[in-house]
């Protein structure tokens, strides 16, 4: 597998995969994933514009890890997007929400949103449809079961 930023398909990774088969006689990889750009104020997000908003500031100024694992879940990985406030705080206010559907207490059994998770990031690793099939079951109004809970958690990073 090869991998990085859609930044860097042409020409680093085909210049790469061409001289690792010029060498070996070998493909570098039998698979790639390149990952769309982020950027922020109407530009690639980079360490060299010194224009990153960094995890640890975020979490220094009081955001809950987990907002900024939402806001980022929410995003297609193929797809260049941009960092807003915006963009956080529906991801605050999608906690909020997940968070008072988890205070109404536990129902027994469950409700297949596990399967539903399993489908969504099977089909290249969904996560938007992933955090909208959670949105659906905790506007349904019911109290989610244990086993949903521990899906959220092992499949989108989410204890509730």
């Amino acid at each position: 597998m090869n991998g990085g930023g859609s930044d860097l398909v042409f020409p680093h990774h085909e210049f790469s995969a061409g001289h690792t088969a010029a060498l070996t006689g070998s493909p570098l990889a039998n698979l790639y994933s390149h990952t769309g750009l982020v950027a922020y104020r109407g530009e690639k997000m980079s360490k060299s514009l010194g224009n990153l908003v960094l995890v640890s500031s975020l979490i220094d100024s009081g955001v809950d890890a987990r907002a900024i694992r939402l806001a980022v879940l929410s995003q297609r990985y193929r797809d260049d997007w941009e960092w807003t406030d915006d963009l956080l705080a529906e991801a605050q206010q999608r906690l909020a929400s997940w968070s008072a559907w988890v205070s109404r207490g536990r129902s027994a059994g469950t409700t297949g949103i596990l399967d539903g998770l399993r489908a969504a990031l099977m089909h290249d690793l969904d996560t938007p449809t992933a955090v909208a099939a959670v949105d659906a079951l905790a506007a349904r109004g019911s109290p989610p079961a244990e086993g949903d809970l521990a899906a959220i958690h092992a499949l989108l990073g989410i204890r509730l």
